[in-house]
């Protein structure tokens, strides 16, 4: 079997530094915390269930947390809307915009009313663009992408000159994730789900991150013995939660020189724990902590 990639002990001390953070940043306003707000627009669980294990760990930090539900079928308009009267709240230190948006609405139109300070997702154009331009001093990274990398940090997993490919073109992960892996120096290659033999190109990795979205894309004959895999996937399968990835085969497929992260335990703690982080990080500043 291969090597587990967990995101403990790295996630616990992250969320210790946040709580230090907001409590810094709750005495500088003068007792009264910052707040970090979710809006989501979808019914899908698994993005229900995410958000709730956030803003849980975000209050636990310190945080005051508020989640403006709107309806799986609220337009760009409404969207925006809420966005930009959050951006306008002084109280309001944090704001996240959960994906799936409903049908028809442009994640790039609607994140232009968040204000890139309270953007701690790293989802506003000038956040990206400053990724794009290998500018990461002062940038505020896309908090599952950032996850990605600090596992492959933590665990050692050298990127220079290795060869990875990326499952997924997202804007919000699989992009991000090419362009640190990029700029860490790895050889980067981009598929997704519909790319004609996908596993002609993903058992040439030596790193393989996955965030198609599509529960157990990526099964054993996908993937060559020793490579690193970032399982980037959350999918509710009943009492569950799997991943993109079919860990059994392909744990076995990759045998003990490889690596696997878990799902749960993996990419998603340490996104959270980021993601807190990133919002205490913009509660200091605000207050000036």
């Amino acid at each position: 079997m291969s090597r587990s990639l967990g995101a403990k002990p790295r996630s616990t001390a992250l969320a210790i530094e946040a709580a230090r953070v907001v409590a810094a940043a709750t005495a500088a306003r003068g007792g009264g915390p910052a707040v970090l707000a979710a809006v989501v627009a979808t019914e899908e669980i698994d993005a229900l269930i995410y958000m709730e294990q956030l803003l849980k760990q975000a209050a636990t930090a310190g945080l005051a947390v508020k989640k403006i539900s709107l309806a799986a079928t609220a337009s760009e308009a409404e969207i925006s809307a809420t966005l930009q009267r959050l951006s306008d709240d002084p109280d309001v230190a944090g704001i996240i915009l959960q994906s799936p948006l409903p049908s028809g609405v442009d994640r790039a139109r609607v994140v232009v009313a968040i204000d890139p300070q309270k953007d701690v997702d790293g989802a506003t154009e000038a956040n990206a663009a400053r990724l794009a331009a290998g500018d990461l001093d002062g940038t505020i990274l896309p908090a599952t992408a950032a996850a990605v990398m600090e596992l492959l940090r933590v665990y050692e997993i050298p990127l220079r000159g290795q060869r990875a490919v990326v499952v997924g073109r997202s804007a919000v992960v699989g992009g991000p994730v090419a362009q640190l892996l990029a700029l860490a120096g790895a050889q980067v290659a981009v598929v997704h789900s519909k790319t004609l033999d996908m596993g002609a190109i993903t058992r040439t990795a030596q790193i393989l991150v996955v965030a198609a979205g599509v529960r157990g894309l990526v099964r054993g004959e996908h993937v060559a013995p020793g490579c690193v895999v970032i399982d980037v996937g959350i999918h509710a399968d009943g009492d569950h939660i799997v991943g993109d990835v079919d860990a059994e085969s392909v744990s076995a497929a990759i045998g003990e020189s490889g690596a696997l992260s878990p799902v749960p335990g993996g990419v998603g703690p340490m996104t959270n724990a980021i993601l807190v982080l990133q919002a205490a990080q913009a509660a200091a500043r605000r207050a000036g902590a």
